[in-house]
């Protein structure tokens, strides 16, 4: 459970409820009451329940302050049985905004606790942080609302194009591809840890011969490349200094992982349907959304933003978001941006024009297709003719 503490409630409540999809289903103006309770190595977590007139007593296992709030909560603090999670903000600038999408994701659609509290002219902040140990101060009143996710995220992406820096349109180039052929791509499967095929190793080589003949002697080269198998195998003969990066991993297919389309739409129609209908929001079971990985993937946004001359091998999913992100897409394209197997994506961006170009540059080795475009049909009433109809051939 998120709750946020704010000092400027207005416009982060405007937010949740305009852009973030939230309405508020309970509101109220109480004191703010804050006990600070010690706690022995060998005590139990502290239970608070909130009352419903958001009259929250919160158990504070080592805090000396309001303000530690966010960062000392561990897991001693349990509101309703179960674990809290603290955000203090004190405005939706970058960085601010950027934690908040994050924790909404991680709370997996659980109510929000807002509390707005605002001091009197006799009683600051400093003075409120001041409340003597064991003992239980009430702060002065504020407004605290509770809000429940009601509907999608209006606009991620005007969202999140505050969350990065800006774009460095000075005269620079990016280089994007897939790894090799995969096992896993061979048999339709998704999601796993598969090594190359024989014709993914082909690829290997052939990158290369490419990136060592022609990018490789380009001062401040380098790779950036997942944390899986068939990547670091993919890179395994390219010489340039190269880091691999737990946040450039796949899509997690959740309970799908290592499952053929043929094999989800057959175990979970319903789950099969409902990503046809919304691919950028759905999320498998257990696993992620195009929305939960975008987010995941900013830390890597953040610096391609700025960087010049490097390559990332990655996979579909990932470098879906990464295009998308830099080519200024929007969330119904972002799922469906093509990235080919076997192919180097060059980005280049111009300040002439102030914008970028993309650029493909298939190397010559077979491969499967793995691209599935948006069945027309996306209705739980569809046959299963209807729901595989676009889905790529394999063995």
């Amino acid at each position: 459970m998120l709750v946020v503490l704010t000092e400027r409630l207005s416009p982060i409540l405007e937010w949740l409820k305009s852009v973030a999809g939230y309405s508020v289903v309970e509101s109220n103006s109480k004191a703010l009451n804050v006990s600070r309770t010690q706690r022995g190595k060998d005590r139990p977590p502290l239970d608070c329940s909130p009352r419903m007139n958001h009259s929250f007593r919160l158990a504070v296992g080592q805090s000396s302050s309001l303000s530690e709030l966010s960062t000392q909560t561990d897991d001693c603090i349990l509101l309703d049985g179960k674990k809290v999670s603290f955000l203090k903000l004190s405005d939706l600038s970058g960085d601010s905004k950027k934690d908040l999408c994050r924790r909404l994701v991680a709370s997996n659609g659980q109510d929000v606790f807002l509390m707005g509290i605002s001091y009197s002219e006799a009683q600051s902040l400093t003075n409120c942080r001041d409340f003597p140990k064991a003992s239980s101060q009430t702060l002065p009143r504020c407004r605290s609302y509770r809000l429940r996710k009601t509907q999608l995220m209006a606009d991620p992406f005007d969202t999140l194009s505050s969350v990065v820096s800006e774009v460095n349109n000075g005269k620079r180039t990016l280089y994007f591809s897939r790894h090799g052929e995969s096992e896993y791509n061979v048999l339709g499967k998704v999601g796993g840890d598969a090594d190359l095929s024989s014709r993914g190793r082909q690829y290997a080589d052939c990158l290369a011969e490419y990136v060592n003949s022609t990018l490789g002697s380009i001062p401040g080269f380098k790779l950036w490349t997942s944390c899986l198998k068939r990547t670091i195998q993919t890179a395994k003969n390219i010489k340039a200094p190269q880091e691999h990066m737990e946040a450039l991993n796949e899509l997690d297919t959740g309970v799908c992982d290592g499952l053929t389309y043929e094999e989800i739409a057959e175990r979970y129609p319903i789950e099969f349907a409902a990503r046809d209908d919304d691919k950028f929001h759905y999320r498998y079971p257990e696993g992620e959304s195009y929305f939960d990985l975008l987010l995941r993937v900013q830390p890597v946004l953040d610096r391609l933003k700025v960087e010049d001359n490097v390559m990332v091998i990655a996979h579909q999913a990932v470098l879906r978001c990464l295009l998308a992100a830099l080519l200024n897409k929007d969330e119904k394209e972002l799922p469906y941006i093509h990235t080919p197997l076997h192919t180097v994506m060059r980005l280049s961006f111009n300040p002439v024009d102030d914008g970028c170009h993309l650029e493909l540059i298939p190397l010559s080795i077979e491969c499967v297709e793995t691209h599935r475009a948006k069945p027309e049909n996306c209705s739980l009433t569809r046959t299963a003719e209807e729901a595989l109809i676009t889905v790529p051939a394999h063995f």
